[in-house]
């Protein structure tokens, strides 16, 4: 065997985990706006190629909007996990806003940060996420 057939199985046999593994991704969304702030911390399991719902608010006094956070586990390498990211809010009219949709490249146990701010209509939001791999 040469040192290229020789690499190539190394290099499958490390990836083979990477793609058979099971995805932990804590969350921690914030949104502000007007002087109110909606937060969800939570944790839960990726599966590649499957969108995610990591979280959903309903219309409360705890609660004054009502919010939908997915994720969905897009590509796994030894150096980078890739997490495309979709928050919503339901407006008044029932139709939906999307507040960020970001992609987010990290690596295992690295945190990531996503963070904007639109001043004219005071809103910011705030996504910090960490993929751990179970």
């Amino acid at each position: 065997m040469n040192d290229w057939s020789k690499g190539l199985v190394l290099f499958s046999a490390f990836l083979s985990p990477l793609a058979m593994a099971d995805w932990l991704l804590d969350v921690n969304f914030e949104f502000s706006t007007a002087g109110n702030t909606q937060t969800v911390n939570t944790s839960l399991s990726l599966l590649p190629g499957e969108e995610t719902v990591f979280f959903g608010t309903t219309n409360e006094s705890s609660a004054p909007r009502e919010l939908v956070g997915s994720a969905e586990l897009l590509e796994v390498s030894a150096d980078e996990v890739k997490i495309a990211f979709k928050v919503q809010e339901r407006l008044d009219d029932g139709a939906w806003r999307t507040l960020i949709s970001p992609t987010l490249s990290t690596g295992l146990n690295s945190p990531a940060l996503f963070e904007t701010v639109d001043g004219d209509a005071d809103e910011q939001v705030k996504l910090q996420v960490e993929v751990t791999s179970v």
